[in-house]
This record gives C-alpha cells, structure tokens and sequence, in this order.
C-alpha cells in the first residue's frame, strides 16, 4: 500500500471524462485507447504469471499486446509500473471497502478485517500464478514493493481519517502513523508470502485466520480519547 497523505490510486490522464459535445474522431480514439489497454492488462497479466514482471521486457510485452513502443511509453513507463496499474484497480477496491466498512461502523473492526482479508485472499487466487511467480521464494522485489506501498498507504489512509487510532509513543502523532502503517504492511505482505508458500491448492480460510490473529491492537479503535496533534 506509496506513502502519502492520500491513499494511492493509479489513474490514466485519459480517464478524465471527455468534454460534451466530443466529436466522432475522439469518441473513436477512446475506443481505441480502451482496446490498447485491454490488450495491455491481459499482456502483463499474462506474462507476470510466467515469471517475474522485472523479467519480462517491453519489447516482449508490445509484441504481445499488438500494439507499437510509442503507444507502450502513452500507457505506462515499463512493465513494472503497468502491472502496479492493473493491480491497484483491483486492490484499491479492497482498501476502499474497508475503509468504508470501518466508517460504518456496523461492524467490529475485527470482522471488518475478516472481511477485508477475505477479499484480499479473493484477490490473491484470482491472481494465483502471477504472485506465485513473483512472490513465492522472493523472486520479485517490485511485486513485494507494490504490495507493501498499497498496504501502508490503506493504514495510512485509515490514520488519517480517525487520527485517535495513532498509537501512542515518542515522536509527532504523523511520524508515529508512519513508522506504524510500514510496519503492519510489511507484515501483510509477509504473511501473503508465507500463504503463497504452501502447496496447492491453498486453504483461504488459513490466510484469514492469520490476519485475524496478527491484528494490530491498535486497529480495534482509537488508542486514546482526544485526538493527537500532527
């Protein structure tokens, strides 16, 4: 989950919506730009399950894709940052239904983190070989990155918008959110490592049990009555 005071998304300038009255020629051009990154996704989804995304070369993905470099470098900047789009459309869902769910607050957080982690593990097996080619014996640094980015970011993000959930601690109330938000995610991460690790087929159920267990106290609710000054 990268670090900021907004949670990350991954846009493309081209989903900005399109002026009224956009002619013929632009509606045929977002046809276009719609079937490119189709082909894209399926590419690199394709391709990252064969092996690691740093492995796989963009000479490699435009032949695959159908498309030319110059229509490549309209999309994304390499490989790497092309699967970190199609992931994080799907991940980025995830964290907004947590946060949604927590600021319902019909549940406890503890099922609210059952349920996220239920939709995480969904998205680890719809994704199997992809992240068993990238994550299972380390192999990929950048899967493992992107991973660790997004999951601090939906801590963060969840910092953010209930503050008295900061531990408490030395240092400001933001340093303490950060340093709290990298380290529960480089835990998820290492916890969908080790489920990634077992033989198939994998039970989701262990990877929920897991999460619960290694739930953060401080992710029950706020840690203190007032909220902290940033």
């Amino acid at each position: 989950m990268p670090v900021s005071e907004q949670p990350r998304t991954c846009r493309h300038p081209l989903d900005s919506p399109k002026p009224h009255g956009a002619d013929e020629d632009e509606a045929t051009l977002d046809v276009r730009t719609r079937r490119t990154r189709a082909r894209l996704r399926e590419a690199v989804l394709r391709l990252a399950s064969e092996r690691p995304v740093e492995e796989i070369s963009v000479a490699e993905l435009v032949r695959a894709a159908r498309i030319n470099r110059t229509t490549f470098y309209k999309h994304a900047e390499s490989p790497v940052t092309l699967l970190e789009q199609v992931l994080y459309a799907d991940l980025d869902r995830i964290r907004t239904a947590w946060l949604a769910d927590i600021a319902a607050a019909e549940l406890s957080a503890r099922e609210v983190w059952e349920r996220a982690s239920g939709a995480l593990v969904a998205h680890l097996e719809d994704r199997d070989a992809l992240y068993t080619a990238g994550l299972a014996g380390r192999r990929s640094a950048s899967l493992n990155r992107l991973l660790v980015d997004h999951f601090t970011a939906s801590v963060r993000a969840l910092l953010d918008q209930d503050p008295r959930r900061v531990p408490d601690g030395e240092g400001t109330a933001s340093w303490r959110a950060e340093a709290h938000s990298r380290f529960l995610a480089h835990g998820e991460a290492g916890l969908v490592e080790a489920w990634l690790s077992l033989p198939r087929p994998r039970d989701p159920r262990l990877f929920v049990s897991a999460a619960k267990s290694a739930l953060a106290p401080w992710l029950d609710g706020p840690s203190h009555a007032d909220t902290p000054a940033h």
